[in-house]
């Protein structure tokens, strides 16, 4: 991710604050979307899972539930006035590991749709 030069960050007057202010909700508001459409994803590769099922349906369980705080994350990053001040460096950080996971889980879930578990009889 480019980082912006200082100037750009911090606004010189007050005419200039208010676009700020907007970008940054909708930059957060883009870095919270990445870890949504992949937890949405996730659900998707549940259902057309073939094998570990059952352990499948407990990582969806989970996932949903993370989604669901993602999205009040968004909401609350969103509904944030000029009174309050909202720091979203943590949040960044939380997307951004949750993403990275959020992809591994998804290759894993790629091979249990793809494989069967083959059973040996004796």
């Amino acid at each position: 991710m480019a980082t912006k030069p200082l100037a750009a960050i911090l606004p010189q007057n007050k005419q200039t604050q208010n676009p700020t202010i907007i970008e940054q909700e909708k930059q957060i508001e883009e870095v919270l979307s990445y870890p949504i459409l992949l937890s949405d994803m996730v659900d998707e590769a549940v259902k057309e899972a073939e094998s570990f099922k059952f352990e499948c349906l407990e990582v969806s369980k989970k996932v949903g539930n993370l989604c669901q705080m993602l999205r009040a994350a968004v909401r609350l990053s969103t509904s944030t006035t000029a009174s309050i001040s909202f720091y979203d460096c943590p949040l960044r950080r939380i997307a951004a590991e949750v993403s990275k996971n959020l992809e591994k889980l998804l290759a894993l879930l790629n091979k249990c749709k793809r494989r069967s578990v083959l059973y040996l009889h004796h």
